[in-house]
């Protein structure tokens, strides 16, 4: 019953908004990584927003300096507020066009 509490309870501050983590996470990837995925696989990238392209569309640099686009609809924002300083962790899926690759985003949250 403990770990069904446990469990419930890291997926209810997982889902909530503003969620901001003091600790990089070990399963993110590189965008280099990132574009050698499958269409529709599950990824955590690092990072921070480089510019707004339109409207839910950024583009996004990780520690490498490799860019990606990534889409984050109005609701997946949650209360984040993001600056091109601010470093950010999101998870979302690849999204495999015919001539580009983006990440469509689940979540974002804050590393401090």
């Amino acid at each position: 019953m403990k770990k069904i509490i446990i469990a419930s309870l890291a997926a209810s501050i997982a889902m909530a908004g503003g969620f901001v983590s003091n600790h990089k996470s070990e399963n993110a990837i590189s965008i280099k990584e990132a574009l050698k995925l499958n269409d529709d696989a599950k990824v955590v990238l690092e990072g921070k927003i480089k510019s707004h392209i339109k409207s839910d569309k950024y583009e996004f640099a990780d520690k490498n300096g490799d860019t990606i686009i990534i889409e984050i609809g109005d609701k997946k924002w949650s209360n984040v507020t993001a600056n091109e300083d601010t470093l950010l962790r999101i998870r979302g899926e690849v999204d495999k066009e015919l001539t580009k690759t983006k990440i469509d985003v689940d979540s974002v949250e804050v590393v401090r």
